[in-house]
């Protein structure tokens, strides 16, 4: 009786969990086909449909679906889903609940690369040397924090404000090529910085892809791994994990989707480290179901805020990277008055 009890609740514990993945993924392609129906140009839901099935309709309609709205609603997706499912994994390999790309200073490496690149080439239109530089600088914060998180006497918490000081760092070495930059090369910077999903085209669409792609395979084949590494890393060893290897190949897939990112559509923040929390209040903190839920609670996170922001001022998008600030600051904020009372 008692062990029938028991496999009765662990069916139901997974049951839960699946319920929850199967209604966010529900969601997604509900508010994919709503954020394409928004927008300064009015189009009906009728016409959009016979436009995305390829029958007749208003040629100029058509192009801003197909060159404008899908691009960018594809955009928020993959950069939400990507963003998210970093954090978690972030999370998981540091064993600190605040990590994310953008704490840790990636986000603000990778974007220090890009305009250190455009500012000594001048080629802001060389978009290909532009992720180059963009990823090797943040492989080498990533490397950075990766050695200092190694040593015994660098607790945890400690990672966070190593991560505070590295943001600081490249966020004065943007201004400082800003302030020496010329008028072109200042408009490219900013460009490349500011978050923004409508800078979205399909090429860097599939470049995303491509990325996100290949990462969220390696992320999920390692959820069994993620979750012997939260008993420990000596525990982890004893199991038969190869902690150093797992660490730096999620860093490195970590750091190249980041560094992939930010250069298509600029620094997103607090999306990597708001949405793995919210899915462990719902899932619990198994990764073989954070990091599916995380992905996709991201994409439906930035692509509902993505929205948001073509639907507050008339006549005006405001960027995604507003809006998931707006929202980012005060959850952070919280999670870190509620780490302190605890």
């Amino acid at each position: 009786m008692h062990s029938f009890s028991v496999t009765g609740e662990y069916r139901y514990y997974i049951r839960r969990k699946r319920f929850v993945f199967i209604g966010l993924v529900v969601l997604l392609p509900l508010a994919f086909f709503h954020s394409i129906t928004v927008g300064p140009v009015d189009i009906s839901r009728t016409e959009i449909v016979r436009i995305l099935l390829g029958f007749e309709a208003s040629e100029s309609h058509a192009r801003i679906i197909y060159h404008f709205r899908l691009p960018q609603a594809l955009a928020a997706v993959l950069a939400g889903a990507g963003l998210a499912i970093s954090g978690a994994t972030m999370q998981a390999v540091l064993r600190n609940p605040l990590c994310s790309p953008f704490t840790l200073g990636i986000s603000g490496a990778a974007a220090f690369g890009a305009a250190l690149v455009i500012f000594l080439s001048g080629a802001s239109r060389l978009v290909g040397s532009v992720t180059l530089g963009a990823f090797l600088s943040a492989l080498l914060a990533t490397g950075f924090i990766m050695a200092l998180s190694g040593r015994r006497s660098v607790k945890p918490e400690t990672i966070i404000l190593i991560g505070v000081a590295l943001g600081a760092f490249y966020g004065a070495g943007i201004m400082i090529l800003q302030y020496f930059a010329t008028e072109r090369q200042l408009t490219a910077m900013v460009y490349w910085t500011f978050g923004d999903t409508q800078r979205a085209t399909w090429s860097s669409v599939g470049i995303m892809s491509l990325i996100v792609f290949v990462a969220i395979i390696y992320f999920i084949s390692q959820s069994w791994n993620y979750n012997t590494l939260a008993l420990g890393e000596e525990n982890a060893r004893a199991l038969g994990v190869p902690v150093r290897r797992i660490r730096l190949g999620t860093m490195f897939f970590a750091s190249l989707l980041t560094a992939v990112l930010v250069t298509s559509l600029g620094i997103i923040g607090f999306v990597g480290l708001i949405v793995p929390h919210l899915v462990r209040l719902w899932v619990g903190s198994d990764n073989r179901f954070v990091l599916p839920c995380s992905l996709v609670c991201g994409a439906l996170l930035l692509l509902i805020a993505d929205t948001t922001g073509r639907c507050i001022t008339p006549g005006c998008v405001m960027p995604v990277s507003i809006l998931t600030a707006f929202l980012g600051a005060p959850v952070f904020l919280l999670m870190l008055l509620y780490r302190r009372d605890a």
